[in-house]
């Protein structure tokens, strides 16, 4: 069997045994499309279409990834700058020497249990509370994922530093630019507000139990244009970015990073970090993006780019030999974390293509 029908195979019956609503599936080599494909629903009783805008949840930030890198470059700034050169509110309660290195590679230390104040669309009021949080730790320290805060400090960078707010800077410099007509964050662009209509993310009401029946679904709005939860798009869009970063800031002729912005995002800038949030593991993280390839189920030692969104999908790139996998679900599992989850073992199969 080729990899990608294994791939294929493998999303089929996880979606017959009830732990999967829908999936779309996207993977090219070199830029050649291999695969771009929807399976399942896209809600109970509506097909999923491969056009669909599926949350991606976490692998949003990889837009934040591509914009900041975008204005390091043009500013000939380093990822060692501190935020608070251009937000300096950020820098209050000891947070004055945080890079946007440390920033987008989870290594500032918030003294918060949760993220739960950031967890909103109301940006002024994030930020604020973003500014008022202390650290617990130096920056750099240790590892502590931030699913949501650290990307209001990174929307407001952009924004500062670019002239214009978050949401325009991503559509004008990163959507348009990459011909990304069916993803959103937050409201759509004139001319595509019929065609882009955001899904919601299902999740189950309890976990699944073996041997009874499955648990019902129960949809959630995810934070729409969120900075760092946000985006909604098919999965061979969010490949897009993934493309761009694997051939040197390219997409079909049309530069949209130079290659010194697709190397700040892909080169690791913190290593050697046991992470309780990813299971323990030393998971090494790029600018805005995870550059190890044991989240992503990849071979090891693999250059790989890409992040993974809440048990939920994974899109990852390979720098050296060519491939994009992109692998989005329309609702959350209960598999754990580890290369036996369902998008891990997708990725696992489409290396095949490769090898």
């Amino acid at each position: 069997m080729n990899p990608v029908d294994r791939a294929i195979d493998r999303i089929r019956s996880a979606i017959s045994n009830d732990r999967h609503l829908g999936v779309q599936l996207y993977a090219s080599v070199d830029g050649e499309t291999v695969v771009d494909e929807a399976f399942g629903e896209g809600s109970p009783g509506t097909p999923l279409l491969r056009n669909d805008a599926v949350p991606w949840i976490c692998s949003t930030k990889l837009l934040g990834a591509m914009a900041v890198s975008q204005l390091l470059d043009e500013h000939g700034m380093s990822p060692g700058a501190p935020v608070a050169e251009i937000v300096p509110e950020f820098g209050r309660n000891g947070k004055h020497d945080v890079t946007i290195a440390q920033l987008m590679s989870h290594t500032v230390p918030y003294a918060i249990d949760s993220e739960a104040a950031f967890h909103t669309t109301d940006h002024k009021t994030a930020l604020a509370s973003l500014c008022a949080t202390s650290l617990s730790a130096p920056p750099g320290s240790r590892p502590q994922y931030s699913p949501f805060g650290s990307w209001i400090a990174v929307a407001e960078w952009v924004g500062r530093l670019s002239g214009v707010p978050y949401e325009e800077y991503v559509h004008r410099d990163l959507l348009s630019p990459l011909g990304l007509r069916h993803t959103v964050l937050g409201t759509p662009e004139p001319g595509t507000a019929d065609e882009v209509v955001p899904l919601p993310l299902y999740g189950w009401e309890k976990d699944p139990v073996e041997g009874e029946d499955a648990p019902d679904l129960v949809p959630f709005s995810f934070l729409v244009g969120h900075p760092s939860v946000g985006a909604h798009g098919p999965a061979h869009e969010l490949a897009r970015l993934l493309e761009c970063l694997v051939q040197d800031g390219e997409v079909k002729g049309h530069r949209v990073l130079r290659p010194g912005a697709v190397r700040t995002i892909a080169t690791a800038h913190r290593s050697g970090m046991v992470d309780g949030y990813f299971g323990g593991l030393d998971v090494s993280w790029g600018l805005g993006a995870c550059v190890d390839p044991i989240l992503f189920g990849a071979p090891p030692g693999s250059p790989v780019v890409g992040h993974t969104g809440t048990n939920c999908g994974i899109a990852v790139g390979d720098m050296e030999r060519g491939l994009v996998v992109c692998h989005l679900a329309t609702n959350k599992s209960f598999q754990g974390l580890g290369p036996g989850r369902l998008e891990s073992r997708v990725v696992r199969d489409l290396y095949g293509l490769v090898r």
